[in-house]
């Protein structure tokens, strides 16, 4: 969302993010399109002496190199895991957002809250600016040892409605219009993207935060994966990209508000708190279907049924959708959406 609000202002924008749903390419993103495969592979080509970078590492110095090749004016990168070690702090970010601190990754940032928090604070401290969403627990602020980030709800309200409309103001200024993307949690998102985008204002990388740009950037904008409907194998299949305890409950909030009862297609990886995750889910769904991952750390079969008992069980994703009646959602982890999506129609 702040990569399409500032290229709809003129910026010449760079975006990184991660994982990839089907191609690698997905990452890099140049003015709104992603790289071709043959322009990061050069790139990459270039890396294939450093054996120490991890995948990670090696992807994020390519697209750095993308990015000085063409000149953008500004990038707009997810960090990968935490603050602390990750690649994209190199960059020496001048503005910095963290939405919130959830439980993910617990076996590599910790269990405590507070650890997790000083860990991802420090990508926040690296930062000349720097702000946190609405989602963030206000008893952890302290933690983030970055005393000077503002809260978003101090540059920019958000309001939405029962339905897919929202309400922002900032600076004297009003927009009115449909929420980008599926979702009254994206509210809050949304918020810290406009928030970054007055920061951008404020050091110059553009004149002002205009509402009809604000509202051209988010009409255009679309992110597969994130509460998005799809053709797979002659079905529409709903899908989303809920990979932790967190997203799993702002999926049953949207679930929640609908007329209808969805069959699960279901898959985690290893480090997953699957039982709770399906604690959460089981009440808002009908039928569940599980399967392995195509992935090294996937979780095993016998625990997915474990969680979800009674599940029915097959090889692919596409099994799975085979097995239920609609209509279909497919979530639980961003492997999951993207093996689905690789089988699309047309695609």
């Amino acid at each position: 969302m702040l990569e399409a609000v500032l290229r709809a202002h003129g910026v010449a924008t760079g975006l990184y993010t991660s994982p990839h749903l089907i191609r690698v390419e997905e990452r890099v993103h140049l003015g709104g399109r992603p790289v071709s495969g043959a322009e990061l592979g050069r790139r990459l080509a270039l890396l294939d002496g450093y054996a120490n970078l991890t995948y990670f590492e090696t992807l994020t110095a390519a697209a750095f190199e993308v990015f000085s090749d063409a000149s953008i004016e500004v990038a707009v990168l997810e960090a990968g895991m935490g603050g602390s070690w990750d690649a994209t702090r190199l960059a020496g970010s001048a503005i910095a957002g963290l939405t919130n601190i959830g439980s993910d990754h617990s076996r590599w940032l910790g269990d405590d809250r507070g650890d997790i928090a000083r860990d991802k604070g420090r990508a926040l401290a690296a930062a000349e600016r720097a702000v946190v969403g609405r989602g963030m627990n206000r008893d952890l602020l302290n933690d983030l040892g970055a005393p000077d980030a503002v809260p978003a709800d101090s540059l920019v309200d958000c309001i939405s409605d029962p339905g897919s409309r929202v309400k922002l103001r900032w600076d004297g200024k009003e927009m009115i219009g449909e929420m980008p993307l599926p979702g009254r949690f994206q509210c809050d998102n949304l918020q810290l993207a406009l928030a970054l985008a007055r920061l951008a204002v404020a050091a110059g990388w553009l004149l002002e935060l205009d509402p009809e740009r604000v509202q051209d950037g988010l009409g255009n904008l679309r992110w597969p994966g994130r509460l998005s409907t799809h053709w797979v194998a002659g079905r529409e299949v709903l899908v989303d990209c809920a990979h932790n305890l967190e997203a799993v409950r702002a999926l049953t909030e949207y679930l929640g508000g609908l007329d209808c009862k969805f069959n699960l297609v279901f898959s985690c990886l290893d480090d997953k708190p699957v039982d709770e995750m399906a604690a959460v889910l089981r009440p808002c769904v009908d039928e569940v279907a599980v399967c392995p991952l195509a992935d090294e750390r996937a979780m095993p079969v016998d625990r997915l049924l474990a969680a979800f008992p009674g599940a029915k069980v097959a090889e692919t994703p596409l099994g799975c959708i085979e097995q239920l009646g609609d209509p279909v959602l497919a979530a639980g982890s961003i492997r999951l959406v993207g093996q689905l999506l690789a089988d699309e129609d047309g695609v």
